[in-house]
């Protein structure tokens, strides 16, 4: 008989784990005895584990776990030789509801909004489609020309939605479908980096507190949510450390889950032993009413503005580049800056590298034009 689980997402500790349904003092499933959750449903595969969202209710699970061991039984007895295309015929929608209820069990917030996003746009261009069994290669190819011409998205964006439409085509039975399809050319475009004269610019008009807040995205290199989630307890002011930790009661977890400790500058370090603090609120750079902030973007914009800087330039992204740019050009190896900056793979570290621009003075010392007569 095929093995199929029946797990349930709950807070263990400080962690969400996926764990088994409790049994009674019968031998029978306590479906009460877990707090509220998402229900998933696992099973092993050649060798592999694989799992689809349960729903929210023990009925939904239970249906979700019968239809499952059924294909799985099929399959085993050679009955059904195409049992692994079952899901293929469901509706379109709830084939993308079911999709993403796995995507937020297991992904990210972020990624969730991401994959909502692209797989929205999938819907509304297949709207006249009952299922994906109906989609081919030339669909795909409409798609992509779809949208570039109706969005207006760039060709990174056009690669990086068709990779997300494959990974769900690929849990509905239709793996390799994008295979044959004419992806776009990638654009390696260069990292941007703030200039000297634009800091300096874009710090003399800032208020105190706006410095030490934008200097820690410049010597930190950390994304947007990580400092709104900076609490004092991650910042060691005697090691001049400041971490980047998982926060699972306010639904704040790193990228890829995996939490680290830079190293900063004294100069930061300074900053912010100086920076008010407004107890009982945690956060180094909290919101006027204590909780977190969410609009630093719109603060990094109106300091530009007062400078007057270029607003569309300045955004949270760039002073991520900025140091990562930085700190290679000075002489920290790859492999460093990566854990600094949280990175997956050095290739992604690499693409930082920007070429130095502020090299007119070495270029004048090169005595090249002499030799060649040209007066300089």
């Amino acid at each position: 008989m095929a093995r199929v689980n029946i797990l349930k997402q709950v807070k263990v500790g400080d962690r969400w784990k996926l764990v088994s349904i409790p049994h009674d003092k019968h031998g029978r499933q306590d479906w009460k005895a877990l707090p509220e959750g998402r229900y998933f449903v696992e099973w092993w595969e050649r060798g592999k584990r694989k799992r689809e969202a349960g729903g929210s209710t023990a009925t939904d699970a239970l249906e979700v776990a019968r239809r499952r061991k059924h294909t799985l039984e099929a399959r085993r007895l050679g009955l059904d030789p195409h049992a692994d295309e079952e899901v293929s015929k469901l509706p379109m929608h709830v084939a993308v509801k079911r999709y993403l209820d796995v995507v937020e069990g297991l992904k990210k917030p972020n990624t969730l909004r991401k994959y909502k996003a692209v797989l929205d746009r999938f819907l509304d261009f297949f709207a006249d489609r009952t299922s994906v069994k109906s989609i081919t290669s030339d669909d795909l190819n409409e798609f992509m020309v779809h949208l570039k011409r109706k969005h207006k998205l760039d060709n990174n964006s056009v690669i990086h939605n068709t990779v997300i439409v494959a990974q769900f085509l690929k849990k509905q039975g239709r793996p390799g479908l994008t295979r044959n399809i004419d992806l776009p050319e990638r654009i390696a475009s260069l990292p941007v980096e703030y200039s000297d004269d634009e800091l300096k610019r874009f710090f003399d008009a800032c208020t105190p507190e706006e410095r030490t807040l934008f200097t820690t995205f410049l010597l930190t290199g950390f994304r947007e949510m990580e400092v709104v989630h900076l609490a004092w307890s991650d910042i060691n002011f005697s090691l001049a450390t400041v971490k980047v930790t998982v926060k699972p009661e306010l639904g704040f977890s790193p990228k890829r889950w995996e939490e680290r400790e830079v190293p900063v500058p004294k100069q930061l370090i300074a900053l912010l032993s100086e920076h008010p603090r407004k107890p009982p609120c945690r956060f180094v750079f909290p919101s006027p009413a204590g909780n977190r902030e969410y609009n630093l973007l719109k603060r990094c914009k109106a300091i530009a503005r007062r400078a007057k800087l270029d607003e569309e330039k300045f955004n949270l992204k760039t002073f991520r580049s900025s140091y990562a740019t930085r700190m290679l050009r000075a002489g920290f190896d790859v492999r460093t800056v990566q854990h600094w900056m949280g990175h997956k793979s050095l290739e992604t570290t690499m693409r930082y590298l920007a070429p130095a621009k502020d090299v007119h003075d070495k270029l004048d010392s090169v005595q090249i034009a002499r030799a060649l007569g040209i007066s300089v």
